[in-house]
């Protein structure tokens, strides 16, 4: 009977940590047969996200990347053209996260002289965090939430090159942001406090650049909510089993 009730915990538990997990998960992939005909904002591929929306409209646009030197993983990415002015689009989830985990690769293929070219972490309306290139510098990673700004050097040159962008945040506000050359050994990593009660809502991708063959390039985008919290469900969850057991 111990050992049931043993295997019935464990069980409820990876259940209701699968569960959480797959509730709360938002991905999406510009190889998803969504795009298959291009990208207008109702393309809506994947899990998890609500239709794109237009920030800012200043005379680029979006396209899918097929070309090698622009495409991060598979056969296709999205691509953001700065054209006369600049773009600038977003992307909802439908369930906002007060704590979790995103992930995005990307390519600034930009001279990098102009403008910024990045993501932002949106609370509603409210920007919350920056992170990409700036203007002039090459070799750091170039975040800012509030008043703070900071730079994460690699080391090396960086316009061009496959990025993967992992940010993780928790309830308090507090974040952490790493950069890892996709191609190289190199890392960084900064952290933060974007202040508390935030809850992300939305992704922003951002080209702020003026001319042509000045693109930002991203692709795989993966939402999940901070594991603590799912843990914390489990041993709520065998908390209540095993006051059962005892009370049986």
């Amino acid at each position: 009977m111990h050992t049931t009730l043993k295997g019935l915990v464990a069980t409820a538990i990876t259940l209701s940590m699968t569960l959480a997990w797959a509730s709360f998960s938002a991905s999406d992939d510009a190889d998803d047969p969504a795009y298959n005909f291009g990208w207008n904002l109702t393309d809506n591929g994947g899990t998890g996200f609500g239709n794109w929306y237009e920030i800012s409209t200043g005379g680029g646009g979006r396209f899918i990347a097929t070309a090698p030197f622009q495409v991060l993983d598979g056969n296709r990415s999205w691509g953001l053209f700065s054209g006369n002015g600049n773009y600038a689009i977003g992307r909802p989830l439908t369930t906002t996260l007060p704590a979790g985990q995103f992930t995005v690769l990307a390519r600034h293929n930009v001279n990098n002289e102009v403008g910024f070219t990045g993501v932002t972490v949106y609370d509603g309306s409210s920007e919350k965090l920056r992170f990409g290139l700036n203007p002039f510098n090459h070799t750091s990673v170039y975040y800012a939430f509030g008043s703070s700004t900071g730079l994460i050097n690699l080391g090396i040159e960086l316009r061009g090159k496959r990025l993967k962008y992992f940010l993780g945040w928790d309830n308090l506000g507090n974040f952490t942001l790493t950069v890892n050359h996709l191609d190289g050994t190199e890392t960084g990593t900064a952290t933060g406090n974007w202040g508390s009660s935030v809850s992300v809502s939305a992704f922003g991708f951002n080209n702020f650049n003026t001319g042509g063959f000045q693109d930002f390039i991203f692709d795989k985008m993966d939402v999940v909510p901070e594991p603590a919290s799912l843990l914390a469900l489990g041993a709520g969850l065998a908390g209540l089993l095993g006051l059962r057991r005892r009370k049986a």
